[in-house]
C-alpha cells in the first residue's frame, strides 16, 4: 500500500499509529472513578500555593517538562486581567492536604511566578499595553482582585480512584483533544444572532455552488463566510493585523446590524456567489493560469477580494461582467501573471496590512476598468 499524500502540499501523511494507547482488557470499575467538580477563585489555589509546606504539587511525575515563555505566561495573566475564562483545572484530590495537578500546570506555575514569586514582568500584552512592564504590585488592586477573584472550574479525583486514573486522563485530555480552529473560537465567542446569520450564509446553496461545496467539518466553510462579512462591514482600508483578530471583530460587527441590513448583507453575499459561478464556473476563486490545466484549490484570499469587490456592484454591473465573462478571466489571469506583488499578495503572508490593501485595491481597479470601460 502506498503512503497517503496530502493533498494540500504532497507532504506525506503519517498514519496515526493507536498501538500505543492503553489496551483496555482490565477496565477500571466505573464505581471506582470518583470525581468532584467545584467552581472556585484562584484566590484558593493561590492560599494552597503559598502555604508551608504548598498544599498543591506542581510538580507530578507525568507531567510535561516545558516550559512557557515570557510572552505566553504574560498572555495568560492579561486573559484573567480581562476575564476571559480558563480551561478547567484537573486534580487529584486523594490526599485532601495536598493536591496533585493532572492538568493545568503550566497555567498554576505561571499564576504562582506571578502572584506570589513576582518573579517576572509582563511582556509583549495584545490589548492591556499599558501594563507591560508590570509586575503583580505594580498592577492597580482592581487588576490585581480580577486575578485573585477569577472563576475557575476544578475536577478533582475523590480518594479511592484507581491510580491509574491520573495519568489516564492527563494523556487522553492532551493527546486526544484538538485545539479548536479559529472559526471555532470566533463561533463560541460570537453566540446568538452573530453565529446564526453566519451559518445561515454557509448554507446558501450559491454559495456551496460557487465554491464547490467547502467541507463544513471544523467550521471551515463559516471561515469564509465570516472573512466576507468582515471585509464587506469594516472594509480591506479599515483591515488592522492580525487577520483573526480583525474576523472575530467583524463576526461580532453583525450584532450591531439592524434588520435590514441583515437582509442586505445576505442579499449581495447571495449575488456575489452567483455572479461569480456564472463568470468562472468551476473556477470560481481559484487561481487561473492559460489554458486548461489542473484545476488548482480554492484560494481564500481571492475569495474574500472578489466575493466583496462583486457584492458591492449594481445588478446591472454585475450582469455586464457575466455577458464579459472571458474578458472578465483574461484579466485575472494577466494580472496574476503579471503582477508579482498581486501575486504574492494572494499567495503569501496573507494578512500582512500592505498585502490586504494591494489584493483589494487591484480586484477593485480590475472590476471598475472592466465596467466602465466596456
Amino acid at each position: 500500500m502506498f503512503p497517503e499524500i496530502d493533498s494540500n502540499n504532497y507532504v506525506e501523511v503519517e498514519k496515526e499509529d493507536y498501538s500505543s494507547i492503553e489496551d483496555i482488557q482490565n477496565p477500571f470499575d466505573p464505581k471506582k472513578i470518583k470525581f468532584t467538580t467545584k467552581p472556585l477563585t484562584l484566590d484558593l489555589l493561590i492560599k494552597r500555593l503559598k502555604a508551608n509546606p504548598p498544599a498543591i504539587n506542581l510538580h507530578p511525575e507525568f507531567q510535561r517538562k516545558e516550559v512557557w515563555d515570557l510572552t505566553k505566561q504574560s498572555r495568560l495573566i492579561e486573559s484573567l486581567l480581562l476575564r476571559f475564562p480558563l480551561p478547567a483545572f484537573y486534580f487529584d484530590g486523594s490526599n485532601e492536604d495536598y493536591w496533585e495537578v493532572i492538568d493545568g500546570l503550566q497555567r498554576l506555575s505561571t499564576i504562582r511566578d506571578f502572584v506570589i514569586y513576582k518573579s517576572f514582568t509582563l511582556q509583549n500584552l495584545e490589548y492591556l499595553t499599558q501594563f507591560n512592564g508590570n509586575k503583580f504590585d505594580d498592577l492597580p488592586g482592581t487588576f490585581q482582585r480580577r486575578i485573585e477573584e477569577a472563576q475557575i472550574t476544578a475536577f478533582i479525583i475523590e480518594e479511592g480512584t484507581p491510580e491509574d486514573v491520573k495519568f489516564n486522563i492527563f494523556k487522553r485530555i492532551n493527546t486526544w483533544g484538538e485545539p479548536l480552529k479559529p472559526q471555532e473560537i470566533r463561533h463560541a465567542l460570537n453566540q446568538g444572532e452573530p453565529s446564526k446569520l453566519v451559518e445561515e450564509m454557509a448554507n446558501m446553496e450559491e454559495f456551496k455552488e460557487a465554491t464547490g461545496n467547502i467541507n463544513p467539518k471544523r467550521m471551515g466553510d463559516r471561515d469564509f463566510v465570516t472573512r466576507f462579512i468582515s471585509f464587506y462591514l469594516v472594509t480591506y482600508r479599515n483591515y488592522m493585523p492580525d487577520l483573526d483578530t480583525f474576523l472575530n471583530k467583524g463576526m461580532a460587527e453583525i450584532s450591531k446590524l439592524n434588520e435590514t441590513e441583515k437582509t442586505r448583507l445576505k442579499n449581495d453575499f447571495k449575488a456575489a456567489m452567483i455572479t461569480a459561478h456564472n463568470i468562472f464556473g468551476e473556477y470560481a476563486f481559484r487561481k487561473l493560469n492559460e489554458g486548461e490545466g489542473r484545476k488548482s484549490r480554492i484560494n481564500k484570499s481571492l475569495f474574500d477580494t472578489w466575493s466583496v469587490a462583486l457584492s458591492k456592484l449594481s445588478s446591472n454591473e454585475r450582469n455586464k461582467l457575466e455577458q464579459n465573462e472571458e474578458k472578465v478571466k483574461k484579466a485575472l489571469i494577466d494580472l496574476i501573471k503579471n503582477d508579482q506583488d498581486f501575486t504574492e499578495a494572494i499567495s503569501v503572508g496573507t494578512g500582512d496590512k500592505r498585502k490586504v490593501e494591494t489584493r483589494f485595491s487591484k480586484i477593485e481597479e480590475l472590476v471598475k476598468n472592466l465596467v466602465e470601460n466596456d
